[in-house]
């Protein structure tokens, strides 16, 4: 009886803040959280219409009557709320493509007719404590910008919602939905440019912290890397502490300055992810005398839309913000309309946009940007 009473006093509570017409968590979910069997499960709920704290409804599901309503209100049929409730979860530290997408994917929920709550948290036992206190909705998306989310902060939001999407490659088997990406696939294509172009020297600039998508990227170069004749070409990855940030961008503004002063007269290619601006990467070479390409060539690995990153002179191979968002809806649509459909992860198209930062073969033509095979440029 214990843990019935203790579901019990999890639905008071919610039912305090409640609006009318706001859903109870699934049965499925409560006996999962609560570990509890479903007679039980039933037990509490029972309990709780018997006080007219909640309204079941033949085929549409159990509903709050609302803090506000009164006992002899238990018979009336609440309906919910015209237009769907999302809430968007997302770090206050995001980065500039990240906000992007988030921001794109608010404009598509409202635009819709349904209705948006946005959450920036720093830290997530006190998100978890907060979301306590709010009413279910009808979907979470989640946007975590590369930092671990504890277990029981996703619990939290599945008592929240029945549909929780998640921004990037990651969760993937749970009862979750995401979209996201994986770099392996941009840096064996930015690995192939270089290698074609002549350089002799190939570097690969990322991240230390452990991610999905990046993972895969150091996974395929790493792979690569035993491949002949790559072997001799490509060099152990630099894996930076941080997470893009201007230290980030200082730290790979050191280290390309670095390899670029390397002696030999060898062709040196630097792959490098996490650069949120190029007027920032190229003012910083140049202040160090490191010319692009002649000193050394450059491929980004980023958004292919957002502007800032790549600065129009950088070859940048990576994602379409704008597509991620797309995604994202089309996922929180396709859940909707089918509940009941297997959860699954997205992941969106490559693309790559031609610049100035790579040095050509000598049998190429002098002008202009690499003219190799691409798939279509995104943004």
């Amino acid at each position: 009886m214990e843990k019935i009473e203790k579901l019990q006093d999890y639905l008071k509570s919610l039912a305090t803040t409640a609006q009318p017409g706001d859903r109870l968590p699934t049965v499925r979910s409560l006996m999962r959280d609560f570990k509890i069997s479903q007679p039980g499960v039933q037990r509490a709920l029972q309990a709780l219409k018997e006080e007219g704290l909640v309204d079941a409804q033949v085929g549409r599901g159990t509903f709050f009557v609302g803090s506000s309503a009164n006992p002899s209100a238990a018979g009336t049929r609440i309906l919910p709320q015209k237009g769907r409730s999302v809430i968007l979860l997302r770090r206050p530290s995001a980065t500039q493509r990240a906000r992007f997408v988030m921001d794109r994917l608010q404009a598509m929920v409202t635009d819709g007719g349904d209705m948006t709550l946005e959450v920036g948290y720093s830290n997530a036992d006190h998100a978890r404590r907060v979301l306590q206190s709010l009413p279910r909705f009808d979907a979470c998306v989640i946007q975590n910008s590369f930092e671990q989310m504890p277990v029981e902060m996703l619990a939290s939001l599945r008592r929240k919602s029945d549909n929780v999407i998640v921004d990037g490659a990651w969760l993937v088997g749970t009862d979750v939905d995401a979209v996201g990406f994986e770099w392996g696939r941009p840096v064996e294509r930015a690995v192939r440019l270089l290698a074609t172009s002549g350089h002799q020297d190939i570097h690969y600039i990322t991240t230390a912290n452990s991610f999905l998508a990046n993972e895969l990227g150091l996974h395929r170069y790493r792979q690569i890397r035993e491949e002949a004749p790559y072997a001799t070409l490509l060099h152990e990855p630099d894996l930076l502490p941080s997470l893009p940030s201007r230290e980030f961008e200082l730290a790979v503004l050191e280290r390309l300055a670095a390899i670029a002063r390397e002696p030999g007269e060898k062709r040196r290619g630097v792959l490098v992810w996490g650069i949120e601006s190029g007027q920032r990467l190229r003012a910083g070479l140049h202040a160090r005398g490191i010319r692009v390409p002649e000193d050394i060539s450059i491929v980004l690995l980023g958004r292919s839309d957002v502007e800032a990153e790549r600065e129009g002179f950088f070859h940048l191979i990576g994602y379409s913000a704008q597509e991620q968002a797309e995604a994202l809806y089309a996922r929180l649509k396709s859940r909707w309309s089918d509940p009941h459909a297997p959860y699954g992860l997205s992941l969106i198209t490559m693309h790559e946009v031609e610049g100035h930062s790579v040095l050509l073969a000598p049998s190429s033509a002098p002008d202009g940007p690499p003219s190799q095979a691409k798939d279509k440029p995104g943004g």
